[in-house]
Order: C-alpha cells, then sequence, then structure tokens
C-alpha cells in the first residue's frame, strides 16, 4: 500500500471550532460535491469530539484522521466549545506515465478513524495546528504548496499505520501456524487433519495451506507424512518390530500406505532401511568441547552455523540442507552456492533447525547464551576448535564424513597455487614484510589479527605481523575494533583495507587513510571487504585477484 500512484491536488483548507452539532455542508461552500474524486480528510485538533458518517458515530480522541468520501455525509458535535477540527479537502487521481487518469481514492480505509500521535500531527502541521483564526479562506500559491506537503505527509502516516497493522496480523497469523507446525511435530501420530489444524490457527483451509506452505517449504499433509517417516527411521534404527505396529506407533492407519510413504520419501522399504541401519552403526567422535558425540556414519542431512564450515563443507561436495546465510548471501564470493540451502538466522535458531529435521549439527563455535542442550535433541551436534587453521578445519572436517583424499587434494592444490601467485609477485614485494589489515565498517575501524585476509597474508604468502598486531595474535584476539587516532600505531611496511564498494569510492579522502598512504606509499591497497573471509572458497579465488589488487595504482 503506497501514495506513489497518485496525485493529490488540494483544493481547499479550514479549520473550525466545534461548538454545536454542525453538518458537512455549512463548510463546503464553493466546493463542488459532486466531483467523485473530491475526499476530504478532518483531523481531531481536540479531544471529545463526536462524528457521525452517514448517521453513525465515531468518537474522536486528539490526533484522529478520519478520510470521508464524497458520496458520504457527516456532521460533528463536542462538549467542548473550544474544540477544534482541521480540514483539507483535495482531488485525487491515478497516475500513468506523464497523464492523469482514472479517478482514485487513497488506499485507507474510509469513514474509518487513525488514531495518530497529536504531537506527530501538530509537528506536521506546524503553526496550522494551533492557529487561533476560525477560517482560512484566502490563501496563496506557496501556502497552498506548503499545506499540500502537509497533507500528503499525514496521508503518508496513515497509510504506514495500515501497514504496521497488516505486518502485526501476519506476524501473528504466523505464529498462530508455527504452533500448529509444533503440534504436528507432538502429536504425529493421532488422526490429524488440515481442517483440524486450520480451525486450530482460526483460518479457512486455503488460507492456512498457503501460510503454511509458505513457513516450511510443504504442504501440511507432506509435513505430517515427513514427520511420521523421520520417527520411523528412529523406530526402525532400534527395532525389530512389526511394520503394522510400526506404522499404528507413527499415525499410519495402514501398513502398505506407511511403506509406500517411506518408500517415496527414503529410496528404501522400512526393512530395507533397517537392514542398512543395522549394518552402518553410528561413530564417535570428540569436539572441542571434549564430548563424545555419536555421528550417523552417512549423514547427508546436515545444519551448519557457516562461519567456518560452510565453504569448507561445500569443497568437500557435501553441501548442507541449512546454514547460517541470512548475512552472507551478498557478502561471499560463492553466493550462487547458497541458493538451495535453507537459512536458520543469524547464527542457529533451534526452532528453524528443528523443521529441517538435519542428522547431524555441525558449529564452528559455541556462546555461552546458546542452549546447547536443546540442539543436542535435536541432532548430534559438532563444536569445532575456534583456533583451528584452514587446514587443520578443512581436516577435521573430512575425517568427519570420510572425505579426507578430497581435503589433500584441495590442500595440495592450494598450495600450488600459491606457489605460482608468490612467483607472480615476486618483483611486487618481499616476503618478511610487516603487513596489517585494517577494516573500516562505517565509521568504525578493526584491526584484523588472524583471520580473514589477514590469515591469507601470514599463512600463505609469506607477510608478517607488526609487533603490535602479532601482540594481539599472541593474546588469542582474532580482531579488535580501534579509535581513529590507533591506525597509525598498527601499521605495517604495507597496509590492507578492506571496505564495502561504496565506502572505497571515497575511503582515500579520509584524513587517517590519507596517512598510511604517506607512511606506505605505493604500498597501501584498497580491498573490497567480501574478500575477508577464512573459508577455503574464499582463500582459493582470492590467489586469482591477488595480482591486481598487488599492482593497482592508488588515485587520490
Amino acid at each position: 500500500m503506497n501514495l506513489t500512484s497518485l496525485y493529490i491536488r488540494l483544493q481547499h483548507y479550514d479549520r473550525f471550532q466545534v461548538d454545536r452539532l454542525m453538518s458537512a455542508t455549512s463548510h463546503n461552500e464553493g466546493i463542488n460535491n459532486h466531483e467523485t474524486n473530491l475526499c476530504t480528510l478532518l483531523i481531531a485538533l481536540s479531544p471529545a469530539i463526536r462524528l457521525y458518517v452517514d448517521k453513525m458515530a465515531i468518537d474522536l480522541r486528539q490526533g484522529s484522521c478520519m478520510l470521508i468520501l464524497p458520496i458520504q455525509s457527516y456532521t460533528v458535535e463536542s462538549s467542548n466549545k473550544e474544540a477544534q477540527l482541521a480540514r483539507f479537502t483535495f482531488e485525487t487521481f491515478e497516475v500513468e506515465g506523464m497523464t492523469l487518469n482514472r479517478i482514485a481514492h487513497p488506499p485507507l480505509l474510509h469513514g474509518y478513524p487513525y488514531h495518530l500521535l497529536f504531537s506527530q500531527v501538530k509537528q506536521v502541521l506546524g503553526n496550522e495546528a494551533s492557529n487561533n483564526n476560525q477560517f482560512c479562506s484566502s490563501l496563496s500559491t506557496l501556502e497552498m504548496a506548503m499545506l499540500q506537503g502537509r497533507l500528503q505527509q499525514i496521508l503518508a502516516m496513515m497509510v504506514q499505520l495500515d501497514e504496521q497493522a497488516n505486518q502485526l496480523q501476519h506476524e501473528e497469523k504466523t505464529k498462530l501456524v508455527q504452533q500448529t507446525v509444533q503440534y504436528i511435530e507432538q502429536h504425529y501420530d493421532e488422526d490429524l487433519t488440515v481442517e483440524q489444524l486450520a480451525n486450530m490457527a482460526g483460518m479457512v483451509r486455503w488460507q492456512y495451506s498457503q501460510k503454511f506452505k509458505i513457513l516450511t517449504g510443504k504442504k501440511p499433509t507432506d509435513y505430517l507424512t515427513h514427520v511420521r517417516i523421520n520417527q520411523a527411521k528412529k523406530i526402525l534404527s532400534n527395532s525389530t518390530e512389526p511394520l503394522r505396529k510400526i506404522a499404528r506407533q507413527i499415525g499410519f492407519k495402514d501398513e502398505y500406505y506407511f511403506s509406500r510413504c517411506f518408500h517415496k520419501l527414503t529410496g528404501n522399504t522400512p526393512r530395507e532401511y533397517a537392514n542398512i541401519q543395522l549394518h552402518t552403526p553410528e561413530r564417535t567422535v570428540i569436539d572441542s568441547f571434549g564430548r563424545k558425540i555419536h555421528v550417523p556414519k552417512d549423514a547427508t542431512r546436515i545444519v551448519t552455523d557457516g562461519k567456518f564450515t560452510l565453504g569448507e563443507l561445500l569443497v568437500l561436495g557435501i553441501p548442507p540442507i541449512g546454514a547460517a546465510i541470512s548475512i552472507m548471501k551478498d557478502n561471499v564470493v560463492y553466493h550462487n552456492k547458497l541458493r538451495n540451502i535453507h537459512s536458520i538466522g543469524h547464527w542457529v535458531d533451534p526452532d528453524k533447525i528443528a523443521q529441517l529435521q538435519p542428522e547431524l549439527l555441525l558449529l564452528s563455535y559455541f556462546h555461552p547464551e546458546h542452549d546447547l542442550q536443546k540442539l543436542d535433541a535435536i541432532a548430534p551436534t559438532i563444536i569445532l576448535n575456534s583456533k583451528f587453521s584452514l587446514f587443520e578445519r578443512l581436516r577435521y572436517i573430512a575425517k568427519l564424513f570420510e572425505r579426507s583424499k578430497a581435503a589433500e587434494k584441495w590442500i595440495s592444490t592450494y598450495e600450488n597455487k600459491v606457489r605460482l601467485v608468490r612467483r607472480q609477485l615476486a618483483d611486487v614485494y618481499v616476503a618478511g614484510e610487516t603487513a596489517t589489515v585494517y577494516l573500516k565498517l562505517d565509521t568504525k575501524y578493526y584491526v584484523m589479527c588472524q583471520t580473514g585476509l589477514a590469515a591469507s597474508l601470514y599463512e600463505s604468502l609469506g607477510f608478517r605481523p607488526t609487533p603490535q598486531v602479532m601482540q594481539l595474535i599472541e593474546q588469542g584476539q582474532a580482531w579488535i575494533e580501534i579509535q581513529q587516532h590507533q591506525i597509525n600505531h598498527y601499521a605495517g611496511e604495507r597496509n590492507f583495507i578492506l571496505a564495502s564498494p561504496k565506502e572505497l569510492l571515497m575511503i582515500t579522502y579520509c584524513p587517517q587513510i590519507a596517512t598510511l598512504i604517506e607512511l606506505a606509499p605505493g604500498k597501501t591497497h584498497f580491498i573490497d571487504f567480501i574478500w575477508n573471509h577464512c573459508d577455503p572458497i574464499t582463500r582459493e579465488r582470492l590467489l586469482e585477484v591477488l595480482p591486481s589488487i598487488f599492482k593497482k595504482k592508488v588515485i587520490r
């Protein structure tokens, strides 16, 4: 809903005192009420005003706004003799190209009060909200233009109020559908119907099914079947009970229909699956917390947080079903590989993860605030050592999924590419030079210690951190925020500045950056912050662009 497709032309503005029952026509002299696109906006400048629209009583409070259409009649009254109303009368047209065509009305509820904050209304109207003159009969062109702008602001505030209400309604319906999802997961063994679930959410069937699919990606009946089959997989892995009994345990009345559904979703019959599980025992691994984790040998439904795991999984040929990609999509070089991966929020949202029904969770770090017990209840959860270097991390993950050969092949290929790049840049820099990597995000500055681009420079290209940065690395810092006056304190013989593409256009005009350029003439490099990641995909592709980065001249 918006006003951008409408042209609004103010015809009249007045403000009147409501000291008795007053008819609308008594204040519309000279206005042709037969114009079907002529609307009236009433704004209550005082409390305790009663408005009758087509003889229906509506109580207004200070700041209330009402849109009245030409076909509606209205009267007003108030027990307060000093009560005032502001009134805008205006035409609306629909804009098509450069012409004004069909008559239209603002996309607002007519004859219904919009209770805006009076402080906001007063701020928009300015002196018009407190002026004691009862009637503005003659206005200059400039005054009319100013009033039209104020009218459009008030209408926009009313539209925004509608949008907020729609958003709240959408969130409430989503919450109700989510509750039915949880109900399915807890009562999958019952005889559930879509009508029953829709009634629980307070919606008609078609609306419920539509919102359910948006939320889960599946129809309600398909989601219920998936939940039941996943429960069956757990039972089959630990039980030799008859299929008839297992089918009834998970909500199927017919064991043959259960078998067909199971085969359709897994590719195996229930008994084939059970036999495979008997010959595929779980493996036990130790994570960074020293916990013994039982990992399914052939787990394929993997969810990860993504910071130091997503790129590693992808180069090993293991696409996860879910990852924390909500803030990664536009900030990684491999965004095209994320299309079929479900988002689990900025980090890990247990509710979103549970919907994906994973077999294994792989996390690159863990914060004490997060509920590890809740994650373990969803699927076996492995926490990586946050101090692992790229190669250590890749080898650990590869070993989990029996992809060690693939990891060693990638490492060997990467090392060969590093040798090639270093030979190409032999005349550009000398191994052993000190280098510092800065990250600029808006007005904030950071020094990268041994992560992102800094890891590539120190681990692969032979640069050394400055003593100040080395001290931070020894303290276990991955990066730190610094003040602008501290920039020179960490400067190396060569400096790399990471920033967004937009900031890079103007960054050399920043006084602090200009000082860095003067400290290391010809040795200050500006790079898109998309390269500030430690995953193997970014590290490998970075090698391809490094020659152009080093040889690009700084123009001020």
